[in-house]
């Protein structure tokens, strides 16, 4: 039998688990706060009641699911749910999905989220698959007919994915499907209805460099990923020919609409990042956002699926055992394997900005969007906005 070790001397961080943990939860109940002050004021109190329900909901039904397994596997309930953190993958979950959701839903994703994501496996640390990505998956195949009344509207993504083949070729074009939401800014800032805590981009970044510089996440992760789609989807702008928008080259706006459009920033800061899926070393994560960066905009622009986001991650997760085996060793001796590697994975990036570019007809006339026409808007009350 091989045994696979590290000789000394080994760095112990300064950053302990439950003080990771720690910040990572308030760094998520901030984009909850936005989310619930959002909905509160864009809708009124019945959405921000719902949005805190989703996450109670979830957190309890955690809760349960650990506390069981914590019986049946005989070990002591309260320090493992104090080493679980399943509290973290509880609100993960609940603001990656829209406030449209049913509890029930939530509750099911939930379960397989905790259980089949990670407890069957072994718990905190030995999971394969990101828990969270698991429970929205779930959703994603199963529940995406239970939704509550409360309001319903196509999403950015399923609308430019639709009815614009995420290639809106002139200014005309963009701005039709900007304006259904307020246009640039109110994209970025996320005010518009959608997934609960991925449409705050500008406070998932804000965020995201807070716990960077704590040391909490490793920045080359969500700066590699989010670099790989500006820099692929910049590629494939230029490739397609798309006009400039109000002065500014397509180079520049069309990665910029990839970036704020889904749900790309808040997997690149809170779900790449999950030190137990990705690989342990840097060059190895590096490897590891670039592959989830080509797999989204190949998900984006080819394929049935009009955020990529979710399912890159969950297929890289896949990936990270070989990544860890073929860059274990001396990183001083494996410098020019991960050289190598780093050159396959950019070819790779730029063979897919070429694929994309060549293969799908850019949007260059206005058209009754059926997905535009699809809004169901509960009547608003004084102090209320309309979706």
């Amino acid at each position: 039998m091989k045994f696979n070790f590290h000789v000394s001397p080994n760095i112990k961080g300064k950053q302990s688990t439950q003080h990771i943990m720690r910040d990572l939860t308030i760094g998520l109940m901030i984009i909850f706060a936005c989310a619930c002050a959002y909905y509160a004021t864009a809708y009124g109190m019945e959405y921000l009641l719902q949005a805190v329900l989703l996450l109670v909901c979830s957190l309890v039904t955690t809760l349960v699911c650990e506390v069981i397994f914590a019986k049946a596997t005989k070990q002591p309930i309260k320090p493992f749910l104090a080493h679980s953190f399943g509290w973290v993958t509880a609100i993960i979950l609940t603001l990656m999905c829209p406030i449209t959701i049913t509890p029930y839903a939530l509750i099911i994703a939930t379960v397989f989220a905790i259980v089949v994501g990670r407890l069957l496996f072994g718990g905190f640390g030995q999971n394969i698959f990101n828990p969270a990505g698991v429970g929205r998956a779930v959703i994603f195949a199963a529940f995406t007919g239970a939704t509550t009344d409360l309001v319903t509207s196509a999403t950015p993504t399923a609308l430019i994915a639709g009815d614009y083949h995420w290639l809106p070729a002139t200014p005309e074009v963009l701005e039709s499907f900007l304006e259904q939401f307020g246009g640039f800014g109110s994209v970025a800032m996320g005010t518009y209805a959608g997934a609960m805590g991925e449409t705050f981009t500008i406070a998932i970044l804000l965020v995201g460099l807070v716990l960077a510089l704590r040391h909490v996440i490793d920045w080359r992760v969500p700066v590699v990923y989010l670099g790989g789609i500006a820099v692929m989807t910049a590629v494939i702008a230029l490739m397609a020919g798309l006009e400039s928008y109000n002065g500014i080259p397509a180079f520049l706006w069309y990665p910029a609409l990839h970036l704020v459009t889904g749900g790309v920033v808040f997997g690149a800061v809170f779900m790449l990042t999950d030190p137990v899926t990705n690989p342990t070393s840097a060059a190895g994560r590096v490897l590891f956002a670039l592959g989830a960066a080509i797999l989204t905009v190949l998900f984006r622009m080819k394929a049935n699926l009009p955020e990529g986001c979710l399912y890159s991650i969950l297929l890289m997760n896949m990936f990270t055992p070989m990544i860890e085996s073929a860059l274990d060793g001396n990183q001083l001796k494996i410098r020019k394997k991960v050289y190598i590697s780093f050159a396959c994975f950019c070819l790779c990036a730029l063979g897919v900005s070429f694929f994309a570019a060549q293969t799908i007809e850019p949007v260059t006339t206005l058209k009754t969007s059926s997905s535009a026409t699809a809004y169901v808007v509960p009547e608003t009350t004084e102090g209320e906005a309309a979706l």
